[in-house]
């Protein structure tokens, strides 16, 4: 029995999907045909889900998109894999704001299995209205829809969509594209299954060795690190050393790969 105008609309959602993918707003028929008949390949790095990600936001024709693999329970930045299009600005107010424990997202991603609005969220709570409004104010969009995720192996994620169309612009291109979101989100979190095991096993670098793997990665020796962080020649060594250690790599160049599949370099 269907109970309130939100399982109504997920209700209609649910017939329009039965049909083929057809052609909506922001995307081509051929990437849509692309998109049904070859799964995405693993990516290698955050960098290479990046450009994915940021691929598909212009395709469909949305603001942003965003990823979140991590036990939402145990919320762990250090093992989370964060995959976004979100503006700077806005990453950075997430984070001095500590929103990651009151985000009303996650909150109610734990309490459902279905995709869900951002208008669902409770917004009848002063904490939750001022939050949406700061995310708006920071380039993030007034509409959004999140898809929680769960895979084979009882692992979670979150993946989420932003949009600054009216809200029933917004209504309309859910229903010709919720489909279809819902196939790449399952998709992109298939592909992360690499990054995400190497994220759990991401050695802790000091502040010093990210900026000599920096610069190294830059294409520097270790001399002329040293003289743009006017240290000396062989503790730029040294760090490279440890870095290598940490990193259970081969040589320097194998480190710096690793660096950037480790999200540490970008």
């Amino acid at each position: 029995m269907v109970t309130s105008a939100i399982d109504k609309i997920f209700l209609i959602i649910w017939y329009i999907l039965q049909a083929s993918p057809k052609k909506g707003s922001g995307v081509a028929l051929d990437q849509l045909a692309h998109l049904h008949n070859t799964p995405l390949q693993k990516f290698h790095s955050l960098d290479d889900a990046k450009k994915c990600l940021e691929y598909w936001a212009e395709c469909f024709d949305v603001r942003h998109m965003a990823y979140l693999a991590t036990d939402l329970n145990d919320l762990n930045p250090k093992t989370a894999c964060l995959v976004t299009t979100y503006p700077e600005k806005w990453i950075d107010r997430y984070l001095n704001q500590n929103y990651i424990h009151t985000d009303p997202v996650i909150k109610l991603a734990n309490e459902h299995t279905r995709p869900f609005f951002w208008a669902e969220c409770d917004n009848d709570n002063e904490d939750t209205k001022a939050f949406f409004i700061d995310a708006e104010q920071h380039g993030l969009g007034g509409q959004g829809l999140t898809i929680p995720i769960h895979g084979a192996k009882a692992d979670k994620a979150i993946f989420s969509v932003a949009s600054d169309l009216p809200a029933k612009d917004w209504q309309f291109f859910c229903a010709k594209q919720m489909g279809n979101l819902i196939l790449f989100s399952l998709q992109f979190h298939m592909a992360t299954i690499d990054v995400r095991g190497a994220l759990l096993n991401r050695p802790e670098l000091k502040y010093r060795e990210v900026e000599i793997l920096y610069w190294i990665a830059e294409g520097k020796t270790a001399w002329e690190t040293s003289r743009i962080l006017d240290i000396s020649e062989k503790t730029v060594e040294h760090g490279l050393k440890q870095i290598r250690s940490k990193f259970n790599a081969t040589n320097t160049t194998h480190a710096v790969s690793l660096a950037f599949r480790f999200g540490i370099l970008q």
